[in-house]
């Protein structure tokens, strides 16, 4: 009928109007606002929102007058019009107005998710609603949108299959989209969905399923060809660090093995350009490798740290069912145990100084940052638990990595032999890490970095028979800690000081417990040389702990009546040891050792003093407490009997 022709024509008309309008706004959007002055940074933005406002009021109203095939049509365009002004408030820090149009779009095709004119729309919605609530601290609300983002994409190709418009193509006059190209953008599309779920998982606790969706975003981008190779290379190294804690160290050594080939296909940047950009980016590029080292040394600590634990008992002594040397392997560990709890509660203070690089914040506690509670411990064998399993290593398998996995274990060692080589290849990405975080101008990164080194040692003497090899392995540990203490200004690196004093005292604690057993070990008396180094020991470490504790004094020089959070149980565990310390001195002369008996006694009982003070805090060091309870009762009845064996 003419009405209905006039209907057509006028339809015709105005969609092909939407379609200008629609192109004047992306080129507004796209090119235009990148030359917009600083003065007006969204100049162009809020040009390109007010003709998709006319294009949105214009569909609406068209709408009502339209036949019911072109009602869909419609309906699908004015969905997609509300996408992008999301998009144009959320770019021009407007999200509350972005979000109220994601809702629209999102409600606007709801009976439409598996058209394949408005799918790759719908997700796009969803994820970027996702991101919305994740922001706001609601990662609940956030998995939900987020997941339905996921079985919408399941679901359109279980059901449909064929490759959907991309963005832009249904506001488009002609389709410009090859169906290699629509799918390959649908499929970049859930990409984002699976990572922006790996982002919200961790916040609701579940971790394990964030590294699967870590992986399985890391993998599509891999077989896809789309990433940033410094960014995915960086990604799956910090992936590796979850695995290591989890225990998986197949996993782990295969996402470093991973990020380590693809970082080095990064060719270096050209020569200087004149806006700098070259320099910024060999800058980054030396970063994110010195980055990867370091998680390369993380594992071989870990792998080492664990290794030993493995071989260990509740009290640290070895399980002589898996080394027959026991007495050699446990003596330092238990000796120190205390000490060693607290340089590794210590190491977990923040730094404040300079940036730390993600998941190395310069704690090494044996269990650094586990994500969620280790699982069961390794066989005698030194397998891990994962080993059962080799079905669950998730592979890139586009990846050649047999030369970077075969140059160190995924199995826990148990001997000196089997650790060794760990250590060379964790010394070796100590060196590289070193190459860019020099100590001018990376402080932090520098101290973080010498800690790893030292704990490395600290781990292979574990498996070292010879006491005097162990003994020189400490005293590494000791010449690289001191040497960064007396390059570094305490006013200004408080904190790492505090780290490195307490950690050379441990260390010194360490090598004079090597010592005595080495002197008890044979059948003679010590000998003058043996009996001074014993006491040389014993004074270097009380000397570090108490600059350690003179560090916590006030503006008058007084220790604090009360101690902060941070470091209360650091304080006291430090006063308990030097204590222990004190009875460590070896003399004939009984006035000294009556003097050494007085000092040890004045420092358990300022350990029982404070806590009889402070009777909620006694629970955070039951075990010290009640050796110190012991031995100031004790102590006061052996100094008389040496007070009468003077007179």
């Amino acid at each position: 009928s003419p009405l209905a022709l006039a209907k057509m024509a006028t339809y015709l008309q105005t969609q092909n109007e939407g379609f200008e309008l629609y192109a004047r706004a992306r080129r507004l959007t796209e090119q235009d606002s990148r030359r917009d002055p600083e003065t007006e940074p969204y100049k162009s933005k809020y040009a390109a929102r007010e003709l998709l406002l006319e294009l949105s009021e214009a569909l609406q109203g068209f709408l009502q007058d339209s036949q019911a095939e072109e009602n869909i049509e419609l309906t699908l365009q004015l969905g997609e019009v509300f996408y992008h002004l999301g998009l144009n408030h959320v770019d021009t820090e407007e999200t509350p107005t972005g979000e109220t149009y994601f809702s629209r779009c999102a409600e606007h095709l709801t009976g439409h998710k598996l058209d394949l004119r408005c799918v790759n729309t719908v997700i796009n919605c969803l994820n970027q609603l996702g991101i919305l609530w994740v922001s706001r601290s609601e990662p609940e609300k956030a998995l939900e949108i987020l997941q339905e983002a996921e079985e919408v994409y399941k679901l359109y190709m279980h059901n449909v299959g064929q490759p959907p418009l991309q963005i832009h193509e249904i506001l488009s006059p002609e389709s410009f989209g090859t169906p290699k190209s629509r799918q390959a953008e649908f499929e970049k599309t859930h990409t984002l969905t699976l990572y922006y779920l790996a982002q919200t998982y961790p916040k609701l606790g579940q971790n394990q399923k964030s590294a699967s969706y870590c992986h399985l975003t890391l993998s599509r981008q891999l077989q896809s060809g789309h990433f940033e190779p410094v960014d995915w290379a960086t990604n799956c190294a910090t992936l590796s660090q979850y695995y290591v804690t989890r225990d998986n160290f197949a996993q782990g050594r295969h996402c470093l093995a991973s990020a380590s080939t693809v970082i080095a296909q990064v060719p270096e940047p050209c020569e200087e350009t004149e806006d700098g950009q070259a320099e910024s980016a060999r800058e980054r590029l030396g970063r994110r490798r010195a980055d990867i080292a370091r998680c390369w040394l993380k594992y071989c600590l870990v792998l080492l740290q664990e290794s030993r634990q493995a071989l260990m008992d509740d009290i640290g002594e070895m399980d002589r069912t898996k080394q027959n040397q026991a007495e050699g392997g446990a003596v330092a560990d238990s000796n120190s145990s205390h000490d060693n709890v607290e340089i590794d509660r210590m190491k977990q203070m923040e730094l404040t100084e300079d940036g730390a690089v993600a998941n190395s914040n310069g704690s090494h506690n044996d269990n650094k940052q586990k994500l969620e509670d280790p699982e069961k411990p390794a066989g005698a064998d030194g397998r891990s638990h994962h080993h059962d399993d080799e079905k669950g290593l998730l592979r890139f398998e586009s990846l050649e990595l047999t030369s970077l996995e075969d140059q160190v274990t995924d199995r826990k060692v148990t001997t000196f032999d089997q650790a060794r080589p760990v250590f060379i290849v964790g010394q070796k990405y100590v060196t590289a890490a070193k190459e860019f975080y020099v100590l001018d101008g990376h402080v932090t990164d520098y101290v973080e970095i010498t800690q790893d080194w030292s704990q490395l040692f600290r781990a292979l003497s574990f498996f070292e028979q010879d006491f005097e090899r162990r003994c020189k392995m400490h005293k590494r540990r000791v010449d690289m800690l001191q040497a960064l203490l007396s390059h570094l200004n305490q006013q200004h690196y408080l904190l790492v000081c505090r780290q490195l004093m307490y950690e050379v005292a441990e260390t010194y604690s360490e090598m004079l417990d090597l010592k005595v057993a080495i002197a008890e070990s044979g059948d003679e008396r010590p000998t003058v040389h043996a009996v001074k180094k014993i006491n040389t020991l014993a004074s270097q470490s009380i000397s570090h702990y108490q600059l350690f504790l003179d560090s916590l004094r006030n503006a008058d020089k007084e220790m604090p009546k009360t101690f902060s959070e941070d470091t209360l149980r650091p304080a006291l565990v430090a006063k308990f040891c030097v204590g222990r310390l004190y009875s460590k001195f070896l003399t004939s002369d009984p006035q000294v050792k009556l003097q050494n008996m007085s000092k040890s006694l004045d420092h358990y009982q300022y350990v029982v003093d404070y806590c009889a003070s402070h009777p909620d805090i006694t629970h955070l060091v039951q075990s010290e407490l009640e050796i110190c309870s012991e031995m100031s009762q004790l102590l006061p009845i052996q100094m008389e009997k040496v007070r009468l064996a003077i007179s």
